[in-house]
């Protein structure tokens, strides 16, 4: 998308990259804003806002690539960055596939962007954090307290150029409410978060978000410990999502290349049951991470990890690509112009088996819904192996009959893929940029009581 500030910017980097003895150089332009207001109580806790908006460049000379940054985008400012990044190239080691990104061409038409979320107002954020706070706590006296009900927005955009030839750019406004609060019964007290996000903010749903985080608050009171046993195991959407985005580095080329992957020297080999197909898509519509390039200026796209049950490939860079002699997958990702780009998941999913929701709870006679995890942090990429904590329902013949606490299950990620009997059709969307749908796992060890 051309953008006149963001062009003057490019071209005039690229004129003083072409100056320097290099076999490239690239520019990355960044101009977003960001601003956030938070209530408790109804009353103001805070309002906050921030620009950030520079260049960030690369020089690359005989396998090497030098890295530098700046605020200033003025002539002066660019050639300090510039001359810093070339100072910087004696002291990295080259790789000979450390070369200048070629452009690729790609068309892409979704809607990442509503200009009218700049023009809100600071009042109008301030009433969408307390309609969601209002909405939780008209949804049950159980609910007590509130420790926070946030809204958050983001909007501009990113434009890179090379010496190579690619130029692309894009725009996009990102608006997020969310809320943790408590409920409480007798001397008991559960905490539930529930969140929401769309392009602009009238896309958010205060009574949705609200509710979510009650119900999740509410359903845990009363909680028992489950007892310990093998059962069929059910896992709510947004159980999913933490999982495999907790996994999602092991499908990084990077991490490949460094040994740290459990799926190392496994493509095309049998890595799940034949139910399990992973995707990664950078234009999933409505997606959090939706842009037509990744910060390389690689086109995103749809890319297989697993193909029912077989591993079909890794998420790639312009870098990794040419060391492995793959396709890239427009997986660079950068969080600001402050660092040089890296590997990243746009929206990882599974793709449904053919079961609605109400339908693949009806295939459990008994076992365990688990709605909650806690250790998502001890899922090791390297080997596969976790513990997780949990907290959920019991079921029995395709219903959540009450609620229990207590449960642990652990084991190896090989093992729970294989386990994997059904997705549901119910993908949802996060803020945090993850997706899961509700996913029965067969023969699962649970430990409890």
């Amino acid at each position: 998308m051309r953008n006149d500030q963001a062009d003057r910017i490019l071209d005039l980097a690229l004129e003083i990259l072409r100056e320097v003895p290099a076999d490239g150089g690239e520019v990355y332009f960044q101009d977003t804003h960001e601003s956030s207001a938070t209530v408790v109580d109804q009353g103001v806790e805070s309002v906050e806002a921030k620009q950030e908006r520079g260049a960030a460049l690369r020089i690359f000379r005989e396998g090497r690539v030098g890295f530098s940054f700046t605020p200033d985008t003025t002539p002066e400012g660019l050639r300090r960055a510039v001359e810093m990044a070339v100072t910087i190239l004696p002291y990295v080691d080259p790789e000979e596939a450390a070369t200048v990104p070629a452009p690729e061409t790609s068309s892409f038409s979704w809607k990442n962007e509503n200009p009218g979320l700049r023009d809100v107002t600071v009042e109008e954020k301030v009433d969408m954090a307390r309609r969601i706070e209002s909405c939780a706590l008209r949804f049950s006296t159980r609910v007590k307290r509130v420790r926070e009900s946030r809204y958050s927005d983001v909007w501009g955009g990113c434009w890179i150029a090379n010496t190579a030839g690619v130029r692309d750019g894009y725009r996009f406004s990102r608006a997020v409410g969310t809320i943790e609060l408590a409920a409480a019964e007798k001397e008991e007290s559960q905490t539930g978060y529930g969140s929401g996000f769309g392009i602009g903010i009238d896309d958010l749903e205060p009574d949705a978000i609200g509710i979510e985080a009650a119900s999740r608050a509410i359903n845990k009171l009363g909680a028992k410990p489950a007892a310990t046993r093998r059962t069929d195991v059910v896992l709510d959407p947004d159980v999913v999502a933490g999982v495999f985005g907790t996994l999602a580095s092991a499908f990084h080329a990077d991490n490949v290349l460094k040994g740290k992957s459990l799926f190392k020297d496994l493509l095309g080999r049998n890595v799940a049951r034949s139910t399990v197909t992973l995707v990664d898509d950078g234009r999933l519509p409505g997606s959090m991470s939706l842009a037509p390039v990744d910060g390389e200026g690689t086109p995103t796209r749809r890319t297989l990890l697993i193909d029912r049950g077989i591993l079909g490939g890794y998420l790639h860079d312009h870098y990794t690509a040419r060391k492995m002699g793959a396709g890239r997958t427009g997986n660079s990702q950068r969080g600001d112009y402050l660092s040089p780009p890296r590997i990243g998941t746009t929206t990882l999913y599974l793709r449904p088996t053919g079961a609605s929701r109400k339908t693949l709870l009806g295939m459990v006679a008994k076992g365990v819904y688990v709605s909650e995890v806690m250790g998502l942090h001890t899922i090791d990429p390297i080997t596969g192996d976790f513990s997780l904590g949990a907290m959920g329902w019991e079921m029995e013949k395709g219903e959540l009959v009450r609620p229990v606490h207590k449960m642990g299950f652990s084991g190896n990620v090989r093992g729970l893929l294989d386990s994997l009997a059904a997705v549901a059709d119910d993908l949802r969307l996060f803020a945090s940029g993850h997706a899961g749908s509700t996913v029965l796992l067969e023969g699962i060890s649970i430990s409890g009581s």
